[in-house]
């Protein structure tokens, strides 16, 4: 105890700094909390100038007691999860700290002094393992020997080696989370577990310039097999970065890295001093907190730091927290910690669920697994393809250094109509880059419910992912998030909440080196903006229902296993079948090869592709000769008036869509947008089919109308445009109204539906006349839809020449 006495004053000035480091950050993210509620609101006079408070707009409902319990649950959901979001806090670093000369300035002092004392109010009191951690570190740099320059010059050094034993359990866990969170070191660090570093991650590969921020993490009890671990530390000298490692049972740790560490701190198991002195700071000096003395030291060596949160808390007395205390003393001893974690990290494992998480940790397929869905493989992904083998490229590169992550894209949006195989990608997207694939969703973060465990999932996500880098991390229902400002009162802290953690999480200002993020929606008009800027969701790629070449290598995907695919007879016969499956999702097809395997599987023979074609028979309904040649008829107008008029280039025509719907797709001309006459001939060919029906047959069928998408309709809102929106209309043209509204806008306004009925009836005029003059090329159209059922590619190439022919 003789040196004791000589580093007393490190030991409190350490405590000092590092409690008044946790009291700053709870108090930060309480006034982020009151901003978050519009109690207060910031001001700024600019760039790198000072943060200032002003009252927001709900400061007198709360001075009042209407927001102060909101105040408090806010407060809680920002206090037990933050992260490492200190730099975001206040959109910029903020090293100074925050007073009452700089929250008075340029406001209503008094009002502005009142409402922090209320916020002060509703700070929580740090937590009871916090608190434990701190005072352990700092007991143990007393018995380190070390005065502060020392621990100051070993941790200045290039490459630091750090140990920080802790008897106690959850000693690991806890420790992390303050350095994560930047209350034991003045910057959050950003840790790769030892088990993830590899020749791959030699000096040069590493992030340059150097970055103290970022480094090597040694956790004893987490899954990690000790082979793994003996390869990291053998290559973690050559990367050029800190090594950190923590443990709960010192023992686990290898005996040279104990050896060789600069810095060693060891902390010593709980003692009836430190609950004594945890409690003093969590529920304040008591008079009865002596009566924690009747703990003895062997008994409060049995407690671990979990204890801690549920037996010390605020607002309890001394003989309270004695009583939880003893409670958990009584209990018999948790059998399955040390056992489980030696058989987790020892398991082989493929795949499993993660509890915290809740998502899905998927290891990829090995490289020669032909049967495993790989980008190269996919048929209909496009440009979203192209990004994965892009990203591929990049990869390579990262890992041998010759590129920083920072320059990678590596965060992806990918929406669509639902069985588009967003999910599908993301692991062909996994088993091609050779990582592992953590698969959640928005619905799996709300499945606990309460907002505290709601965020503590979301954060944990992102935790593992970190973990376990490099990976692809798929959410999947990213709209599931909403928008801020999107909730009633009621509803809206919670919400705000979750939203502002994901948006925290999802920001590429936060370092995730090794985390590629791919999120997926079937509505993307839902999701909150901030989501899909540059430097969260930046890359925004749609993934559309497959064309024919992308049915048809699907059908080949799903069928090679089961069926002898090559061929010319085959080939024609998949292709037929692709053009019939028009308009399907990828998901459907998938569906249709599984229901005639178990038809012939109940009939026990080998599958053939009769049995595909009957399942989509089934699946598409019977049309009598004469409807179907209508349908041709249909399309026929639209594609000749769209092909004649210059307004669009045709890309596929079908009568043979899902569920028996005709359609034509097509690309507009955009030159068309920019004029009237342009406008007026995308409603002409809007009415060219009910035009072609009624010259052919006498009279058009209900086709061209009866929904909201339908011909009748969109013909309608382009006039509307021309007569209310745009400056093109007869009477008050530069009144505006929005296209949006533009059914109420008619139903009220019997003069403006009048003149957009009167452009109907002109365009319909030009419709008839155009099919009139194009007959011919109109029958020759639906002769060959009634033949192919779907054309497009060179078969409609060839059919839009031959129309053209009598124009030559």
């Amino acid at each position: 105890m003789s040196m004791a006495s000589p580093h007393t004053p490190t030991r409190e000035r350490l405590v000092r700094f590092w409690l008044r480091r946790l009291r700053h950050q709870t108090y930060r993210h309480a006034l982020q909390a009151a901003v978050n509620l519009k109690v207060l609101q910031r001001v700024s006079a600019g760039e790198g100038a000072p943060v200032h408070y002003a009252p927001g707009r709900k400061s007198e409902t709360f001075l009042k007691g209407g927001l102060r319990r909101k105040l408090r649950l806010e407060v809680i959901a920002n206090r037990a999860f933050d992260g490492e979001e200190e730099d975001h806090v206040f959109g910029k670093k903020t090293d100074k700290g925050i007073g009452p000369d700089d929250d008075e300035e340029g406001a209503d002092a008094a009002q502005v002094k009142q409402l922090l004392a209320a916020v002060r109010e509703a700070v929580e009191p740090a937590l009871a393992a916090e608190i434990a951690i701190i005072l352990m570190l700092g007991d143990a740099t007393v018995r380190s020997g070390h005065s502060l320059s020392d621990l100051y010059a070993m941790l200045s050094r290039p490459r630091p080696v750090v140990v920080l034993k802790g008897a106690v359990p959850g000693f690991e866990r806890c420790c992390s989370h303050l350095l994560r969170r930047a209350v034991l070191l003045p910057r959050p660090l950003t840790m790769i577990p030892v088990d993830r570093i590899s020749l791959d991650w030699s000096a040069p590969s590493v992030m340059r310039p150097y970055s103290p921020r970022l480094t090597i993490l040694l956790e004893a009890t987490y899954d990690m097999s000790r082979r793994d671990v003996a390869r990291g530390l053998q290559h973690a000298p050559t990367t050029g970065l800190p090594l950190l490692a923590i443990a709960d049972q010192p023992d686990l740790l290898p005996q040279r890295l104990v050896q060789s560490a600069d810095l060693t701190l060891s902390c010593q198991p709980l003692s009836p001093e430190l609950l004594r002195d945890v409690a003093r700071h969590v529920i304040g000096a008591a008079g009865d907190l002596d009566v924690l003395d009747a703990v003895s030291p062997e008994k409060s060596k049995m407690l671990s730091l979990d204890d801690l949160l549920w037996c010390i808390r605020p607002g309890m007395s001394g003989s309270e927290v004695l009583k939880r205390l003893q409670a958990k003393i009584a209990q018999p001893p948790e059998k399955h910690s040390s056992q489980s974690k030696k058989s987790a990290r020892n398991s082989p494992s493929s795949h499993g669920r993660t509890a915290d998480t809740g998502g899905e940790l998927i290891q990829p397929a090995a490289p020669d697994d032909e049967n495993a869905l790989r980008v190269e493989a996919l048929s209909g992904y496009g440009e979203a393809a192209g990004w994965a083998l892009a990203l591929k490229e990049d990869l390579t590169l990262w890992r041998e250094g010759q590129l920083q992550w920072s320059d990678m894209i590596t965060r992806l949006l990918l929406h669509g109509p639902p069985g588009t195989g967003k999910t599908t990608f993301a692991k062909a997207l996994a088993n091609s880059l050779q990582l592992p694939l953590l698969a959640t969703s928005v619905s799996t973060w709300l499945e606990p419910s309460a907002l505290g465990e709601v965020l503590q999932r979301v954060r944990t996500t992102f935790e593992e992912a970190e973990r376990n880098s490099p990976i692809v991390l798929f959410i999947d229902e990213i709209d599931g998030l909403g928008t801020r400002g999107g909730h009633k009162d009621r509803d809206s802290s919670y919400w705000n909440s979750f939203i502002n953690k994901a948006l925290e999480l999802l920001d590429g200002a936060v370092a995730r080196e090794g985390v590629i993020i791919v999120g997926a929606t079937n509505q993307p008009e839902l999701l909150d903006r901030a989501l899909v800027r540059s430097g969260r969701l930046e890359t925004h790629i749609e993934i559309p229902l497959p064309d024919t070449k992308a049915l048809l290598g699907i059908l080949r995907h799903h069928l090679k296993r089961h069926l002898a695919i090559e061929g010319v007879d085959m080939e024609q016969r998949l292709l037929r079948l692709a053009r019939r499956a028009s308009g399907m999702s990828g998901a459907d097809i998938e569906r249709l090869v599984r229901e005639a395997r178990q038809r012939s599987r109940r009939e026990r023979r080998d599958l053939s592709l009769d049995d595909v074609e009957a399942r989509l028979r089934d699946h598409l309904p019977v049309l009598d000769d004469e409807l179907r040649y209508r349908f041709a008829v249909h399309e026929a107008g639209h594609v000749v008036a769209r092909t004649l008029t210059g307004v669009a280039e045709v890309k596929l025509v079908t009568i043979e869509g899902s569920g028996g719907r005709p359609y034509t797709l097509s690309s507009v001309n955009p030159d068309v947008l920019h004029h009237e006459e342009g406008l007026k001939n995308r409603i002409l060919c809007n009415l060219a089919g009910r035009a072609a029906e009624e010259v052919t047959f006498g009279a058009p069928t209900l086709g061209a109308g009866g929904g909201p998408h339908s011909d009748l309709a969109q013909a309608t809102v382009l006039s509307f445009i021309l007569e209310a929106s745009v400056g093109a209309g007869k009477v008050q043209p530069l009144v505006y109204h929005s296209a949006d509204g533009w059914e109420d806008a008619l139903a009220n306004d019997a003069d403006l539906k009048a003149r957009v009925s009167a452009r109907l009836d002109d365009a319909y005029d030009e419709a008839l006349a155009l099919v009139r003059l194009n007959a011919k090329a109109i029958e020759r159209v639906a002769k060959a839809l009634i033949a192919q059922g779907t054309l497009e590619g060179d078969l409609l190439t060839q059919t839009l020449d031959d129309m053209r022919e009598p124009a030559r």
